[in-house]
């Protein structure tokens, strides 16, 4: 009865057989990260990292598109939501990447996009074609 009692208390205390293998979320301040989604516990949203590589807009667009679950591009205040949060080039979080500069989905016409630098946590449009130092983040609402 001893050995029988004593698998029975370690599968109780580290949960043999419940099928549950998800891990606890890495804390970064109001962010927490569980695999590929970073959850922002202040405002609801979930982010999803881009390619680390330079990226122009079109194509940025294209990859969130992609994406399976309601994904789209940030709105600008979203953007500078993560800039107030203390996502920056100094400290990229659970945002980890070699960028400087995020786009967003607002057109400023029909050449250029607006997109945030991680540098100064300034806003600017940027042309679409361009690629150089630019990333993407998908967001959605949970």
């Amino acid at each position: 009865m001893g050995l029988r009692w004593s698998a029975i208390m370690v599968c109780f205390l580290i949960g043999c057989g419940t099928g549950d293998t998800s891990e606890a979320p890495e804390v970064f301040g109001q962010f927490e990260k569980a695999g590929s989604i970073i959850r922002d516990t202040v405002t609801g949203l979930e982010w999803q990292m881009g390619p680390d590589h330079d990226i122009s807009w079109d194509d940025a667009k294209s990859w969130v598109e992609g994406l399976e679950g309601n994904w789209r591009m940030p709105a600008r205040s979203e953007l500078l939501g993560l800039w107030s949060a203390g996502i920056s080039m100094d400290d990229w979080g659970p945002f980890e990447n070699s960028g400087r500069w995020a786009w967003s989905g607002e057109l400023r016409d029909s050449t250029t996009a607006w997109s945030l630098t991680f540098l100064l946590g300034a806003e600017d449009w940027y042309y679409r074609s361009s690629a150089l130092n630019s990333r993407v983040f998908a967001v959605r609402s949970p």
